[in-house]
């Protein structure tokens, strides 16, 4: 991280900025200035003219003053039939004057469309002769590269110009870089990434160019899946904040530069723009990579950088991170670097909050400290309340007129709550770790079955394994803890069933039997309750219930408003419901 205060020199390598783009701006700038200016004149000139005309429709006076009467030669007869043939027909000034103003036809009409042909056709042309003369003037290796003139590594300790890297070695001094880097422009890898932009990612539009940067892996050589298999070569090219792969393909190629060392900056002379796709599903970003797909001497080896590192953090599988890094700024990758600072924070009661680090809020939404009027009183000297906090303009009218917030959680609920159409996103988002939790819920739940059997079976193992003596013990111990009543008055066995297994085990053979006995009785008279079933089920008291019932009443009528009657026998019950129908029998039994 460069110090603010530090007054640092232009670089002028390390501008992302395009030249070409910055002159195109400046030259569109003063062709507006020229138009405006054009503009300017134009309406100064009307407005001067305006002022001698009577009639806004005419350019000059038609009637001027009276007529004088002009004096007319004697013309042949012959010359004048002529000249009158000859003759051509007025326009119209409105139709002039509009049409010099406008100086543009109309949409509508051929001339038009083929001045729009004409011109598209001309700038297509500007463009390949461009393109011609960029790729006339193009070269595919290095200035005095194709000698046989070698240099001797030297130690060093500098800083290289082209690429802003610390060196510790150099491979070419740096006069002879420089004059084989001369008349090419120098594109490190945040330069090469703002030129080549998608969606095309065309070509940077210089005759020569050159990218710079550190090789940060290099793979082994393969062959190509075709049908034609190509020998090929990858490397990858760092500036430890972007990273590019590089292809050669070519038996010369590979050949030539098999000996790449990981760690040497190196400077690659007009290679290809390969774009390319990564063919997995899910999220993606398109991007490009280079190639070489020729035999010349494009690459140039220009020394050994001095503080190319790699991340040594082990992963959770055991891996390496092997990220490359700045040694002199960094000891890890900023991945690991964010998981250490978490883990920090974590550990200071200070910064472990319920609230995690965010994006600043805005001011409006921020609650405000206002002076009360009445300003410093006695009492609010001693309780320090002479302020008050009011709160923010935006969270009152977010409460005010955003009313779906107060009813959904967020705005895509609501817009799912009122649209059938609509599908809520948020709902894909978390699908992976709700599957996942599903998963280890099931992956407990076996775990937990399998240990309760284990432990059933060693229990009743460990019994069996225990002498007679230790066995009645046990039995002796059990029986008395449940005479004592503490199991009863808790309710529940906290033994989690240990002890029905001992007294379930420790039966001796007698006890066994009577036991074998007593269920076998229960279980007969439990199937003869299940398998009796009446044929006919009545409901309705009986009969000696319904003169109960009669008598009952009778006698509770007599002691409260009539003389006392010798009360009803079975007898004459019986002669009277003889004597009676059936319906109004049972209509008289069932009143109570």
């Amino acid at each position: 991280m460069n110090d603010p205060r530090e007054v640092l020199t232009t670089d002028p390598y390390d501008n992302v900025s395009s030249d070409e783009q910055d002159e195109e701006a400046i030259l569109r700038d003063l062709e507006n200035v020229e138009r405006k200016r054009q503009d300017l004149l134009n309406r100064i000139k009307e407005k001067q003219e305006s002022k001698k005309l009577l009639d806004p429709n005419f350019q000059q006076l038609q009637v001027p003053c009276s007529p004088v009467k002009k004096t007319e030669t004697n013309v042949p007869v012959a010359m004048k039939k002529s000249t009158n043939e000859m003759e051509i027909p007025h326009e119209n000034p409105n139709e002039l004057r509009i049409r010099e103003k406008s100086g543009q036809l109309p949409s509508n009409t051929t001339t038009y469309f083929m001045e729009k042909f004409q011109k598209s056709k001309k700038e297509e042309e500007g463009k390949i002769q461009k393109m011609e003369n960029m790729m006339n003037a193009r070269v595919h290796t290095f200035q005095d590269q194709g000698g046989k003139q070698e240099f001797k590594p030297i130690q060093v300790n500098e800083i290289e110009e082209y690429s802003n890297i610390w060196l510790k070695k150099r491979y070419i001094p740096q006069s002879e870089l420089r004059k084989m880097l001369h008349n090419i422009k120098i594109l490190r890898l945040s330069k090469l990434f703002a030129k080549v932009r998608p969606p095309k990612f065309s070509e940077p539009q210089y005759s020569n160019w050159a990218a710079l940067g550190i090789i940060s892996a290099k793979g082994d050589a393969k062959f190509t899946t075709t049908d034609k298999p190509k020998k090929y070569l990858k490397f990858t090219m760092t500036d430890f904040q972007h990273k590019l792969d590089v292809y050669i393909f070519g038996k010369g190629g590979v050949e030539r530069y098999y000996n790449l060392r990981v760690g040497d900056v190196i400077a690659i002379l007009n290679p290809e723009v390969f774009p390319w796709r990564p063919s997995g599903k899910g999220q993606f970003i398109k991007s490009f990579n280079l190639r070489i797909n020729h035999d010349f001497k494009c690459i140039l080896e220009i020394g050994s950088s001095k503080d190319l590192g790699f991340c040594k953090v082990t992963s959770r599988n055991g891996t390496l991170c092997n990220t490359p890094i700045n040694m002199s700024k960094e000891d890890r990758c900023d991945y690991h670097q964010e998981i250490r600072f978490r883990d920090n924070n974590s550990k200071r009661i200070e910064l472990n909050g319920s609230f995690a680090l965010g994006a600043p809020t805005k001011v409006e939404n921020n609650p405000t400290l206002y002076r009360k009027k009445n300003g410093e009183t006695r009492h609010s000297r001693k309780n320090r309340q002479n302020f008050s906090v009011s709160a923010s303009f935006g969270s009152i009218n977010k409460d005010q007129f955003d009313l779906r917030n107060r009813h959904f959680s967020n705005n895509n609920s609501a817009k799912a709550f009122f649209d059938e159409k609509f599908q809520n996103p948020d709902m894909l988002n978390n699908l992976n770790s709700k599957r996942r939790k599903i998963q280890d819920d099931k992956k407990w739940t076996r775990i937990d079955k399998e240990l309760s059997k284990a432990i059933g079976n060693r229990a009743s193992d460990d019994l069996g394994e225990r002498s007679a003596m230790e066995v009645k013990q046990m039995k002796r111990a059990t029986e008395t803890t449940l005479q004592s009543g503490v199991i009863q008055r808790l309710g529940f066995d906290p033994t989690h069933g240990k002890i029905a297994n001992v007294l379930r085990t420790t039966h001796s053979k007698e006890e066994k039997d009577t036991l074998s006995e007593q269920m076998s009785g229960k279980k007969d008279k439990v199937n003869d309750l299940l398998h009796f079933r009446k044929s006919h089920v009545i409901l309705a008291p009986t009969r000696n219930e319904l003169i109960e019932r009669r008598d009952r009443r009778e006698r509770i009528w007599q002691e409260n408003f009539g003389q006392k009657r010798k009360p009803i026998s079975a007898n004459d019950l019986l002669a009277i419901e003889g004597s009676s129908s059936d319906s109004s029998s049972d209509s008289e039994l069932e009143i109570i």
